[in-house]
């Protein structure tokens, strides 16, 4: 008789040869939250092996663990239902952005409804005369800081820079268009009129 054999007679177990580095290749039950195409619907239980469910599925909140002992697939089930009501934090926000729309509104109101802007500025005199419709040159700039500043003190208006859209700056007297952009509420222009400073 031959080694195996006689082990075989004396336990009467039959004899399980180890190999080394095999693993056990068991699948789990997990619960799909969302569809996946190939693998199944949303709220399917399906069998997945462990390292895919804890290296794909399980960090990507596309499934949960299923054991029915716990009940796992209920709590699963009521926790979707109540991620798809509305709560608290989106009733708030949704107030927010309402208010935020309507005091938009009201501001492009007012700008729709402005006299234009005038800023006095030192005129560049020049040695030799200038032709006739070329712009006077000022010293300095007029810049969106000035106009929103303005927009501030005189008319209660407060917007950010990002809000107004003009030349980057504006170094001859004239007139310039200057719109006013505000989110949930459009657009409006107004004029801005550098006008030489007069004498004292």
């Amino acid at each position: 008789m031959n080694c195996l054999t006689s082990l075989f007679v004396q336990t009467r177990q039959p004899v399980m040869i180890l190999q080394r580095g095999l693993k056990k290749k068991s699948k789990i039950p997990v619960m799909l939250l969302k569809s996946i195409p190939r693998v199944g619907a949303a709220g399917a239980v399906i069998r997945v092996s462990r390292g895919h469910m804890r290296n794909d599925l399980y960090p990507k909140r596309l499934a949960v663990y299923a054991s029915i002992k716990e009940g796992t697939v209920e709590r699963a089930n009521t926790a979707q239902k109540e991620a798809a009501l509305p709560t608290k934090k989106h009733a708030e926000a949704r107030r927010d952005v309402h208010l935020l729309a309507v005091n938009n509104q009201a501001i492009i109101d007012q700008v729709a409804s402005l006299e234009p802007l005038v800023f006095e500025r030192k005129v560049v005199v020049s040695s030799e005369p200038s032709a006739e419709g070329t712009a006077q040159t000022i010293y300095g700039s007029l810049t969106k800081a000035d106009v929103i500043k303005e927009l501030a003190d005189k008319h209660s208006i407060y917007i950010e820079r990002d809000a107004l859209s003009m030349n980057d700056k504006i170094k001859s007297v004239g007139e310039f268009k200057c719109v006013v952009k505000l989110i949930y509420a459009g657009q409006a222009s107004f004029l801005a009129k550098v006008v030489p400073a007069k004498d004292k």
